[in-house]
């Protein structure tokens, strides 16, 4: 009883999926990786007619979905070709991970055609992410939660660091800025088509 009390007081508040997709050092996030590659993957390739093979399997996320996705790269290098990750949010632990990846043994399996694309909106130059967006509220769902207009900005530095990360250790990927783009479901469509294009080799426009 004693025990379960300071759990309880340890994790109230604190929404299960900030700790799966958080931190990679968390036993959380790590579990949420294990769980993808050993449990969701095989399921799906013995489910359905898939192409198997690493360089036909790719993660995608947005926001701490985009630091989980690319966190199943680095810890299955071998079931895992590329990542997109739109509007990441990357802590401490993965950028210092990044750099960290030419020691391991498998790391020719890394950077073997890995490919990781990045993406930021938020406030650049002269153009603003706007308070308020009115169609942001025009969908069926979550109409009352536009998404937070202020975060793609906040979150830029953490994905320049990353982006100098991977250019350090010569891990290919692709960086593409939205001037203006917001922190939600309806600015992450309206660009979904370009982490697809680049992950499976298609004409980009």
């Amino acid at each position: 009883p004693q025990e379960n009390a300071l759990v309880s007081l340890l994790f109230a508040g604190v929404r299960r999926r900030h700790l799966e997709y958080g931190d990679m050092m968390l036993p959380f996030a790590q579990a949420h990786v294990d769980f993808v590659a050993q449990t969701v993957k095989p399921l799906i390739d013995n489910r359905y007619r898939t192409k198997p093979q690493r360089e036909h399997t790719h993660v995608m996320g947005t926001s701490m979905g985009g630091q989980a996705s690319l966190h199943c790269v680095l810890r299955y290098p071998e079931l895992f070709g590329g990542a997109a990750c739109l509007s990441p949010c990357f802590q401490p632990s993965i950028l210092q991970a990044v750099l960290s990846q030419p020691q391991r043994d498998d790391w020719s399996i890394l950077c073997r055609d890995t490919k990781i694309y990045l993406d930021i909106g938020g406030d650049m130059d002269d153009v603003k992410v706007p308070l308020l967006d009115i169609m942001d509220h025009m969908t069926s769902e979550h109409w009352w939660n536009p998404g937070y207009f202020w975060l793609d900005t906040a979150l830029q530095s953490g994905v320049e660091e990353m982006r100098e990360n991977l250019r350090k250790v010569g891990l290919e990927h692709r960086f593409v800025k939205y001037p203006g783009g917001r922190h939600n479901e309806r600015a992450w469509a309206k660009r979904i088509d370009q982490p697809l294009r680049y992950l499976f080799d298609c004409a980009q426009d």
